[in-house]
């Protein structure tokens, strides 16, 4: 068991490289857009959309290094992506609303065990 989770090490360490580079576009992009007025919730969309892009490119390229089957792992990546945002939605609701646990807390909360998570999903679902 240890030997495998050794042996996964540096992939992981990429996935969430791929995941960190993606969320500095998504707030950078998003923080510029807020600086030159743009309302901020087309100012999320946009920024969000791109950070999905980095994510699949960099995960896709860099971290999984799976070069054919673009249009499969494309749609499995936003099935996942979609599930995630209604499971992560749910589960802030619980800790929030539920659990009275602070907004912040509670996001980053939610979006630790997605990362987690997703390391698995992404290896054995999207990127096979």
């Amino acid at each position: 068991m240890i030997k495998t989770l050794l042996h996964s090490l540096p992939q992981f360490s990429l996935y969430v490289l791929s995941g960190g580079t993606a969320a500095i576009v998504d707030f950078g992009l998003y923080e510029l857009l807020i600086r030159l007025n743009v309302w901020y919730i087309a100012a999320s969309v946009v920024s969000s959309a791109l950070g999905f892009a980095t994510t699949f490119l960099m995960n896709k390229y860099i971290a999984f290094k799976k070069k054919n089957d673009f249009l499969k792992h494309l749609l499995r990546f936003f099935i996942v992506d979609m599930t995630n945002i209604f499971v992560g939605a749910i589960a802030l609701y619980m800790l929030v609303d539920g659990l009275g646990m602070e907004k912040q807390m509670a996001k980053l909360l939610t979006m630790g065990m997605v990362v987690l998570w997703n390391y698995f999903i992404y290896k054995f679902f999207v990127y096979v």
